[in-house]
């Protein structure tokens, strides 16, 4: 495939606004900030820098829209954003070290910011993330795989939407949760909350 065929589909497949949302998105990760008089010294260092950002545009960009066509799913954060990634054929590991993602496995309160920051610019609201990262720590303290463990505890006769039941369910198996455990994921969520309303302000 060319380079004027590849750069055609990525200009075709989301709008210059879009893509210039997403590029303010990885701005605002951090990782890519050009020191001023960077963009007049063309070096080769600083044009792997913007290739980098570009394709990390495009894959968020990617996974964003399939994120949209899909919706909630009841799985955790790992397992959902793989999932995402697996039928989009992105690479996974260039958008994480993007956003300071070392690992998919479930983050504590001092990594939580980093994936709240993942999951707001992939369009989760703050509702989503907590919910799948609530599932992702269930799955930790309950062997049991999620469809089954959320079967097994849903209450009888509930009735409501997707979110709705896995939150009630959540609820029901977070009430058996050591305080140790309990402590760590509220603290998990504390910082994810924290994380949403640093990136509304700044947005």
């Amino acid at each position: 495939m060319g380079e004027e065929t590849t750069a055609f589909k990525i200009e075709s497949y989301e709008s210059p606004e879009w893509l210039a949302e997403v590029f303010d998105a990885c701005r605002r990760s951090g990782s890519f900030c050009p020191a001023e008089g960077e963009a007049e010294q063309a070096s080769p260092d600083l044009m792997a820098k913007y290739a980098e950002a570009a394709k990390v545009a495009h894959h968020v960009a990617l996974l964003r829209k399939e994120r949209q066509r899909v919706g909630f799913i009841p799985l955790s954060f790992a397992d959902y954003i793989n999932g995402l990634v697996k039928v989009n054929s992105v690479p996974l590991g260039p958008v994480l070290k993007w956003f300071g993602i070392e690992d998919l496995a479930i983050p504590d309160p001092s990594s939580a910011r980093a994936f709240a920051r993942l999951a707001q610019e992939l369009g989760m609201s703050l509702r989503e993330s907590l919910a799948h990262l609530r599932i992702g720590f269930a799955a930790l303290i309950d062997a049991a795989p999620i469809p089954l463990l959320l079967a097994r505890h849903r209450p009888s006769g509930l009735r409501g939407s997707q979110m709705e039941e896995c939150e009630a369910v959540l609820g029901e198996i977070e009430s058996d949760y050591d305080l140790q455990s309990l402590r760590q994921l509220r603290r998990t969520e504390f910082e994810v909350r924290a994380a949403y309303r640093e990136m509304e302000k700044a947005g």
